[in-house]
């Protein structure tokens, strides 16, 4: 599976979803951090956020190379809906993104199992409306499978918060944004607070990446 071969190459067991593998105690705390993918991989992560469930609801992603650069990353805002139905227009919107540029190798992040589950369960060829029995989230689904149908060289990872943080970030501003969606390629995007919020979080990502790995190697 995908999955497993990613997280192999990662040495990462302890991120192996459930019946793909046993978890060490040592892995276990590596999977609160984000990492960066394997060399010739990109990782997008992604989240929503949901102020009142349901209440203004904002979605957001990022996306970055093995060094952890950031290549492109959005947020936008989705009025008033559900922690479920944003966290899967994340997911709608990142696919979109990586179908558009023809982008290949991905490990697609997010702390929604239920996200997770059912992109999974979808990219193995259940149908969209046997996933999740609820009308709004179902229409979503669709047009997720539609783009999946698409996508080939793709994974997906359940995570923590922990290991989401720009993704949360870039939610969190989406919500009661003006504009629907709006898109960055990292080195066109103007000075911001926004900006400066980012590359602040990518740097402790690597910092604590970093710093778990020589934790593990002593």
């Amino acid at each position: 599976m995908r999955e497993l071969r990613i997280l192999q190459l990662l040495d990462l067991q302890g991120l192996i979803p459930q019946g793909l593998g046993k978890k060490s105690s040592m892995n276990e705390a590596i999977e609160e951090f984000w990492h960066p993918p394997p060399e010739g991989f990109l990782k997008y992560n992604i989240d929503g956020a949901s102020k009142g469930n349901p209440g203004e609801a904002g979605f957001g992603g990022v996306l970055r190379d093995e060094t952890g650069r950031i290549i492109t990353l959005f947020h936008g805002c989705l009025g008033k809906a559900t922690n479920n139905m944003v966290e899967l227009m994340a997911l709608e919107q990142c696919l979109e993104f990586l179908i558009q540029n023809n982008c290949q190798n991905v490990i697609i992040e997010a702390d929604s199992e239920l996200v997770i589950n059912a992109a999974r369960r979808i990219s193995n060829g259940t149908r969209s409306e046997k996933v999740i029995k609820h009308w709004r989230l179902t229409q979503v689904l669709q047009r997720i499978q539609v783009h999946l149908q698409v996508l080939r060289t793709f994974s997906f990872i359940h995570v923590k918060r922990r290991a989401n943080k720009l993704a949360d970030i870039l939610a969190n501003h989406g919500v009661g944004c003006k504009n629907s969606t709006i898109l960055w390629r990292w080195n066109t995007m103007a000075q911001s607070n926004l900006k400066n919020l980012c590359q602040n979080q990518a740097e402790e990502d690597i910092e604590g990446y970093r710093s778990k790995m020589t934790e593990t190697n002593v």
